[in-house]
């Protein structure tokens, strides 16, 4: 019988030790450098700058209730068919109200959905 081929357990050990104290040693201000919205969020949060996110509801909660206890006062628009929720221009003290609030289920900035190429004269429904 064969011995399967491994990692020795010293390079293995190794390599997670290093492993561990690259991420334990990853600032906070880069912990998403593939979200950009991260960053901006921190900006929204630390230079009392505005922007528009979309704010999702738990099922049955009241979206003006949600924003009178969070002191939303900006509303761009109103969600209750498919979602409960709202989308609103927050300053870093909504946010974090938001966030914090039992009721809502997910707080994303607001950005530009790109789908994939449909190619001409594709058609049906989707």
């Amino acid at each position: 019988m064969r011995r399967p081929l491994g990692i020795p357990r010293p390079v293995l050990a190794a390599a997670l030790v290093l492993a561990a104290s690259v991420v334990a040693s990853a600032s906070p201000a880069y912990a998403d450098p593939v979200n950009p919205a991260h960053h901006a969020d921190r900006a929204v949060q630390e230079t009392g700058e505005r922007a528009t996110y979309l704010v999702t509801l738990a099922p049955g909660a009241d979206p003006e209730r949600v924003m009178r206890e969070t002191g939303v006062t900006e509303v761009r628009y109103v969600y209750r068919s498919a979602v409960r929720g709202f989308a609103a221009d927050l300053d870093g003290r909504q946010l974090a109200a938001l966030r914090a609030h039992p009721d809502v289920t997910v707080v994303e900035r607001d950005g530009r959905a790109v789908g994939a190429p449909v190619e001409e004269g594709t058609t049906g429904r989707w």
